[in-house]
């Protein structure tokens, strides 16, 4: 069995997400692809509380039975290193063919984090590339990506699939949900209203 895992915040989940997740089923011949949502040990900026995200992640592909929702990270005292979620994936799913997917500006931070090695030898990985970035170009000026090349296929991203979830974020906390659901479920959308997420706005009028 070829599974894939795709990690990220998902803050919130978009269609471009979830179609990154279909095109590596469909390019890599992959059995089934598992979204990885960080936990809330995962610093960042407007990060909502991880059980949210693992519920949006849940509605977003609940029709697909190929695609599901993994929660390993999540309930961890400790942020995880990426080799340390990789290592409990890999452990989990011991047996099968792994692939991990990212996009392309994230592959490109890889050799300078922790274990860097470790990860570019021994995993394989499917890359989304956007064509303002000169991933091939990138891979050949650094020694241990290019002689690991094998180890990864790199699909070209259309333009138009855009999977920054701010845009979401900011229209909903304008207001604007119809705008909102151009990017994500309408399901989403109502599930972010229900539990006043990303509406920062709203809830400061409010308050005054």
């Amino acid at each position: 069995m070829k599974i894939g895992f795709f990690g990220g915040s998902f803050n919130p989940p978009t269609y471009a997400h979830l179609e990154i997740a279909r095109m590596s089923i469909q390019e890599q011949n992959l059995d089934r692809v598992y979204f990885v949502p960080v936990g809330n040990s995962y610093k960042k900026p407007e990060l909502i509380d991880e059980n949210y995200r693992y519920e949006m992640l849940q509605i977003i592909s609940k029709n697909f039975n190929n695609i599901d929702v993994e929660n390993i990270e999540l309930n961890k005292n400790e942020s995880i290193s990426a080799i340390q979620a990789f290592e409990m994936i890999e452990k989990k799913y011991e047996g099968t063919e792994i692939y991990f997917i990212m996009g392309a500006d994230n592959f490109m931070k890889m050799p300078t984090w922790k274990n860097a090695e470790e990860l570019i030898t021994k995993y394989n990985y499917i890359v989304f590339n956007r064509h303002s970035l000169n991933l091939e170009n990138f891979i050949k000026e650094n020694g241990m990506l290019y002689k690991n090349k094998e180890k990864y296929k790199i699909i070209q991203l259309k333009e138009n699939k855009d999977t920054n979830s701010s845009i979401i974020r900011k229209l909903i906390n304008e207001g604007k949900y119809q705008e909102a659901d151009k990017y994500t479920s309408k399901e989403v959308i109502e599930y972010i209203v229900k539990n006043n997420l990303y509406q920062w706005k709203a809830k400061y009028i409010l308050q005054k």
